[in-house]
């Protein structure tokens, strides 16, 4: 009797798991986010730009966008989500809504936010043109949305900064950056009216200094060098390496320039390039042929460039290497192969340097500006 009513027990107990095994909710489908990030001109894709999607404020899915600029968030149950496209310290966000086992392809998605900028103006270098043709432009006004700082301005610092300001009538007007009115400087303040002041420059999270500056205020290179440390982002070319020379010092922890100055003499080189993504990224967006599948053109150096002599792999990404001729000391001409473009990290900020820059034209595009403005987005993620 007593085994009956154990049989019997065992029966029940059975039955009723099983019966909840059935109740239990068939595991969700899974769903994917997938898209395309752009550039602000909602043009040229970014590659390895950080995607994230968010639900209830906890972070589920993340990604890197391919070379093309695409990307597939996976592993996402039904509901809404907070996505999150950066690359470095520019970005842009969407809301997208997913049901089960759904795969939701979103438009495409150009940078929406940017970083503080300012651009101060060379006579040999428009980096500000770059900036505007990838997109960092008012669409309705077609004003950049940068700062433009005079900096062939010889005089000394004003006191005068009203930032975001409009130039004073009267000041002189540097050449139009590729014959864009719009590319004008557009502060009430001088670059040396900036750099004296280390309050004025924590207002930029990156400093441009075009090749061509005035070179007449190195007396307040600590306070580049303090604006670094405390993150800011640098990018020089040429000969505004003397703002970058009181970072780098004796050159011994990241580039040594070479002395004599500006003594460089090839106009061109085919360099090689050291960065795979830069090399696909070309390639595949831009249809930008390479020698050897590894070398490229630079055609943009001035007569009389700044050569650095030396870098310190230990702290230095270089990008770029090739043979050009020098004179040296003695003015005897050397060739040899140098590197010519550097970013290196300093204290919670950054710089990028490089001996050749961009071209004095408008009409679009060139290989080297190419270059350049993929090493703009790199440049915001130190």
């Amino acid at each position: 009797m007593k085994i009956k009513k154990l049989a019997l027990l065992l029966f029940v107990f059975s039955f009723l798991l099983s019966c909840e095994k059935d109740n239990e909710a068939a595991p969700l489908a899974e769903s994917s986010i997938s898209g395309k990030f752009l550039a602000p001109n909602n043009a040229d894709p970014i590659v390895n730009g950080v995607i994230k999607a968010s639900k209830d404020g906890t972070v589920v899915s993340e990604t890197l966008t391919a070379t093309d600029g695409t990307f597939t968030l996976t592993n996402l149950t039904a509901g809404e989500y907070e996505v999150s496209l950066q690359k470095g310290l520019f970005s842009a966000q969407r809301t997208v809504a997913v049901t089960e086992d759904e795969d939701v392809d979103i438009p495409e998605v150009p940078i929406e936010s940017f970083p503080r900028i300012g651009v101060v103006t060379g006579s040999f270098d428009h980096i500000e043109s770059v900036l505007y043709d990838i997109g960092l432009v008012n669409p309705i006004t077609q004003e950049p949305l940068f700062d433009i700082i005079d900096g062939t301005y010889q005089g000394r610092p004003s006191g005068n900064t009203n930032h975001h300001g409009h130039r004073h009538e009267g000041r002189s007007t540097m050449i139009a950056s590729k014959n864009n009115d719009n590319l004008q400087p557009n502060v009430d303040y001088y670059f040396a009216d900036l750099v004296a002041s280390p309050d004025l420059l924590a207002e930029y999270d990156i400093l441009f200094l075009n090749c061509g500056m005035t070179e007449s205020y190195t007396e307040f290179n600590d306070n580049i060098l303090q604006y670094v440390s405390n993150g800011g982002i640098l990018y020089a070319t040429d000969w505004a390496f003397k703002y970058v020379e009181g970072i780098t010092g004796d050159g011994q922890q990241y580039i040594n320039f070479l002395d004599p100055e500006k003594s460089g003499r090839s106009t061109e080189t085919e360099a090689t390039i050291f960065d795979q993504d830069l090399i696909d990224w070309l390639q595949i967006n831009f249809g930008i042929s390479l020698n050897n599948d590894d070398t490229i053109l630079l055609d943009e150096f001035l007569p009389g460039w700044q050569v650095v002599d030396t870098a310190n792999d230990a702290t230095v990404i270089t990008w770029f290497n090739g043979p050009v001729t020098y004179r040296d000391a003695t003015g005897s001409e050397i060739t040899e192969n140098k590197d010519l473009a550097f970013t290196f990290l300093v204290g919670e900020g950054g710089v990028f340097y490089s001996s050749f820059h961009t071209e004095n034209h408008d009409d679009g595009f060139s290989t080297v500006d190419r270059l350049l403005e993929y090493l703009v987005f790199e440049l915001s993620s130190l």
